[in-house]
């Protein structure tokens, strides 16, 4: 619900926006939040996995 808000207020700046650099600052701003929630889920799921092999390795005996 909180990304749903963001996203719509900085679509809102955009559409109010007539300004080319500020519209490219906008862009990237965006885009580098988006790479950056990536990233953070990615390590997210790898800490999961890790934590998931090693609950199953000590669950089933295999150490």
């Amino acid at each position: 619900m909180e990304q749903r808000f963001h996203l719509e207020a900085a679509f809102r700046e955009i559409d109010s926006c007539d300004n080319i650099e500020k519209l490219r600052s906008l862009t990237k701003q965006i885009i580098t939040a988006q790479e950056n929630e990536k990233a953070f889920t990615r390590e997210a799921v790898q800490q999961i996995r890790k934590e998931m092999e090693t609950v199953a390795k000590k669950r089933f005996g295999f150490n």
